[in-house]
C-alpha cells in the first residue's frame, strides 16, 4: 500500500489535464453543434419512446419535454467548464460539472451512444478523482505575471517542477487505462475476422470510416499485416503502465500507441476517446517528462512529500476494483458468443450487477472494442430520388441521412443492426420514427421538394466480398414535402383507398 500511495511529480498529471481539457472542449462543442439533431424534442431521436424503451436513461439531468435551449445551455457550460480545466482554475469543480453533463448527455441519445462517450465521461470522471491543478495553473501565472520580473517565472516554473501529489489516484487510473487495452485486445482474438487477418479492412469499408471508398482490393495484404499488428500490440499496451523508466520496450511500445492511436483517428469516426488516451500516456511516463528537463537539478523533493490518502483515492481504487470484476464477469458469460445479425450486441445491463451497479452512479463501460466487426461488418449506401410525373432526379443522400457517428448509429437501425436490447415490436417502432423524423428534418430545410424515395443499398463486408459486389436493395420510404411538412409512407403499408 506504501507503494501505490508514494508521492509523484504534479506536473505529468497537468500536462494530461490540459491535453484531456482540451479534448472535452471539442467534444462538448461538437455536441453543441448537434443538439438540434440528436437533442431537441423535434430531432431525429422520439426521447419519449426512447425513455420509454430504457428506464435507466430517465437518471439524467434531461427529461423529455425540456425545451432546447436547456440542452443547449448545459453544453455551453460544458465548453466552459472544459477551458477551466484547460487553465487549471478550480479544475475539479469543472470536472464533476462536466461529468454531470457526459453522463446525461449519453442518457439523453442513448441510441447514439458509443466509444468516444464511454471514454469520455470516465475521464471527466477521473478528472474529478485525480490530484490535478496544483501546476500549470492559471493563478500561478497571474501571479507570476504580476511580479513582472523573471526571477518570480523561474521560481514558479521550480514550484511547478518540484511539487508532488498523492500517488493513490494516478496509479488507480493507469490501472484504469491498462484496463481497456487489454480487455479490448483479448477480445479481439474472439473474433474470426481479426485472426484471419480482414477485421481492419472491413472496418474501413464501413460507414464509420472516413474514406470508406479509398480501401480496395489491393491494400488487402497491408491490411492483413496491420491487423494482425494491432491484434499483438494492443494487450502489450498494458505493459506501458509497470515498465520502468527509460525501458526500451516502454519507448518502443509508446511509439506504437500512438500509431495505433492516431491511425484510428485518421481513419476512423471516432477521434475523442482516442486522443484522450492519448494524453492519459503523460502519466506513466511521469518519470521520463521529469527527467527530460521538466524537473531542475538537486535533490527530488519526491521522496519527501507526505503521501496522503482521502475519499477521492478511496474513490479511485473502489472504481478500478469494479470494473475489473465487471470485465470478468462479463468475460465469463460472454465469452466466443457474439450477438448475431439483427441480435443486441449490448446485453441486458441487469444481468450483470456490477455492472447495474456502476450505471447507476453514471459509469457506462464495456471495453468490448471492434470485437463485433463479424457480426456487424455491414455497408450501407443510400439512394435518394425526387419523383416526378415528368422526370427522376437524384438528390443527394447526405440530406437526408448525413454521415456523422452518430447519425450512422441511428441508420444503423433501418436494417435492423441493432446495438441495445429491444424485442421485434420496439424495434419497429423505433425504426419508424427514426425515418419519419428523418423525413421531417428533410422537408424543413426543402419545403416544397415533392415527392423523395428512399432505398438503401446493403451488404456484408466479408473476407470474399471486400470489392462490395453484393448489395441488395432495400426499400426505406417515400414522403411528400408540401409547405415543410412530410407525409411518410412506407413499403409494407397498405394501399390507401381509392
Amino acid at each position: 500500500m506504501h507503494t501505490l500511495a508514494a508521492p509523484m511529480h504534479a506536473l505529468p498529471l497537468d500536462v494530461m489535464r490540459v491535453l484531456a481539457g482540451g479534448v472535452l472542449f471539442f467534444y462538448f462543442l461538437n455536441a453543441l453543434r448537434q443538439a438540434g439533431d440528436f437533442s431537441d424534442s423535434d430531432g431525429l431521436i422520439d426521447h419519449r419512446l426512447s425513455s420509454r424503451l430504457f428506464p435507466p436513461t430517465r437518471i439524467s439531468l434531461f427529461q423529455p419535454g425540456m425545451p432546447g435551449w436547456i440542452f443547449r445551455a448545459v453544453q455551453v457550460g460544458a465548453c466552459v467548464a472544459s477551458l477551466l480545466v484547460i487553465v487549471g482554475y478550480h479544475p475539479r469543480p469543472a470536472a464533476a460539472y462536466l461529468f454531470a453533463a457526459a453522463v446525461s448527455t449519453y442518457r439523453w441519445n442513448a441510441l447514439v451512444a458509443y466509444l468516444d462517450d464511454s471514454i469520455v465521461h470516465v475521464f471527466c470522471l477521473w478528472l474529478l478523482l485525480l490530484p490535478i491543478g496544483s501546476t500549470l495553473n492559471l493563478p500561478d501565472l497571474l501571479d507570476a505575471g504580476a511580479a513582472t520580473t523573471a526571477a518570480a517565472w523561474t521560481a514558479a516554473i521550480a514550484d511547478w517542477s518540484t511539487a508532488t501529489v498523492p500517488g493513490t489516484a494516478p496509479r488507480a487510473f493507469m490501472a484504469n487505462m491498462a484496463l481497456i487495452y487489454l480487455v479490448a485486445g483479448l477480445y479481439k482474438f474472439s473474433s474470426p475476422m481479426w485472426r484471419g487477418g480482414s477485421a481492419l479492412h472491413a472496418a474501413l469499408k464501413m460507414p464509420i470510416a472516413r474514406a470508406p471508398g479509398f480501401w480496395t482490393i489491393r491494400h488487402r495484404t497491408f491490411l492483413r499485416l496491420v491487423t494482425h499488428a494491432a491484434l499483438i500490440l494492443e494487450p502489450l499496451f498494458v505493459l506501458i503502465f509497470v515498465l520502468p523508466a527509460n525501458s526500451p520496450a516502454k519507448w518502443a511500445l509508446l511509439a506504437a500507441a500512438i500509431v495505433f492511436h492516431a491511425g484510428i483517428i485518421a481513419t476512423l469516426k471516432i477521434p475523442y476517446s482516442n486522443a484522450l488516451m492519448l494524453a492519459a500516456f503523460a502519466i506513466p511516463f511521469a518519470p521520463e517528462l521529469m527527467q527530460g528537463g521538466l524537473q531542475p537539478a538537486g535533490p527530488a523533493s519526491i521522496a519527501t512529500a507526505a503521501p496522503g490518502n482521502g475519499p477521492a483515492a478511496a474513490a479511485a481504487i473502489t472504481l478500478v476494483a469494479l470494473l475489473a470484476i465487471m470485465s470478468v464477469w462479463q468475460a465469463t458469460r460472454a465469452w466466443l458468443q457474439l450477438p448475431g445479425p439483427g441480435q443486441p450486441y449490448s446485453s441486458n445491463r441487469w444481468a450483470n450487477p456490477v455492472r447495474a451497479l456502476l450505471w447507476l452512479v453514471g459509469i457506462f463501460q464495456s471495453y468490448r472494442l471492434f470485437d463485433w466487426v463479424d457480426a456487424r461488418n455491414y455497408h450501407v449506401r443510400y439512394e435518394v430520388w425526387k419523383l416526378s410525373s415528368q422526370r427522376t432526379e437524384r438528390v443527394e443522400p447526405r440530406t437526408l441521412f448525413p454521415d456523422s457517428m452518430r447519425h450512422l448509429l441511428l441508420q444503423s437501425y433501418f436494417i435492423d443492426n441493432i446495438w441495445l436490447q429491444m424485442g421485434a415490436e420496439e424495434r419497429e417502432a423505433v425504426r419508424r420514427s427514426l425515418l419519419e423524423r428523418h423525413a421531417r428534418r428533410f422537408a424543413r430545410a426543402h419545403p416544397d421538394a415533392g415527392e423523395i424515395e428512399a432505398v438503401a443499398v446493403v451488404q456484408r463486408i466479408t473476407p470474399d466480398n471486400l470489392e462490395l459486389t453484393r448489395g441488395e436493395e432495400l426499400p426505406l420510404m417515400r414522403f411528400t414535402c408540401a409547405g415543410g411538412r412530410a407525409e411518410v409512407r412506407f413499403p409494407d403499408d397498405p394501399d390507401p383507398p381509392t
